[in-house]
């Protein structure tokens, strides 16, 4: 697996397929391939990219946790790439937020299984400051994504930008009361009926899986 350093930390990722660039952020090693890559490398150069912290990335003990942007585009830098759409879903979601509110090299955001506005809630980060299990990369993320205001940030971003959920997904409700406002920001919102968190997710190998990835193709810029 190929690795690029930024501020001391090795940053992997895999490179697959040819022609626009389509970054899919990764915060687990498993599974060790994204099977959507595959589908998506027969028409997208794919760049799959593990956040310092996450994955199969170095995992220091002190790091600008919430710096994925400038370590993604370090690593598309290496790469010789310019533009590029990101994709992410659940945490690696709004980590590909965090990517696109950092350039306007990105062409469009992809969100999948998340409602990227006003989470985390004040509770949900009290439950975190208080698990001993959690890790400091993923806290850190966390009170870095939440010190934007992710309406101005999605209002400024003047890509194609795209939300998708399935309707058994605990995201569900809150993405829904969330649809006035994202489609006022050009936002598309995509649904998915019955499928649960895990049955979205870009791990899966299934049709469902493909059917989400088909539906995401349709809505993103030609070429860019």
């Amino acid at each position: 697996m190929p690795e690029v350093v930024r501020a001391g930390a090795r940053i992997a990722y895999e490179v697959s397929g040819d022609g626009p660039a389509l970054v899919l952020i990764r915060n687990n090693r498993r599974p060790r391939d994204f099977r959507p890559a595959d589908w998506l490398a027969d028409r997208f150069r794919v760049v799959q990219v593990h956040p310092v912290g996450f994955g199969a990335s170095e995992r220091p003990a002190e790091y600008d946790f919430g710096s994925i942007g400038a370590q993604v585009l370090a690593v598309l830098d290496h790469e010789g790439i310019d533009r590029f759409v990101v994709w992410g879903f659940s945490q690696p979601a709004c980590m590909a937020a965090m990517v696109a509110r950092t350039t306007s090299r990105a062409a469009g955001l992809v969100m999948g299984g998340v409602a990227p506005i006003g989470i985390p809630t004040d509770g949900d980060m009290r439950r975190m400051e208080r698990e001993p299990r959690l890790r400091r990369p993923p806290l850190e993320f966390w009170r870095a994504y939440r010190s934007h205001d992710w309406h101005h940030e999605l209002r400024c971003f003047t890509g194609t930008k795209i939300v998708y959920v399935g309707t058994a997904d605990k995201a569900i409700n809150r993405v829904r009361r969330l649809k006035p406002v994202l489609r006022g920001i050009d936002c598309v919102c995509l649904e998915f009926e019955g499928l649960d968190h895990a049955a979205s997710s870009l791990g899966v190998d299934t049709p469902d899986g493909r059917l989400i990835v088909e539906a995401v193709v349709e809505h993103l810029p030609d070429g860019w």
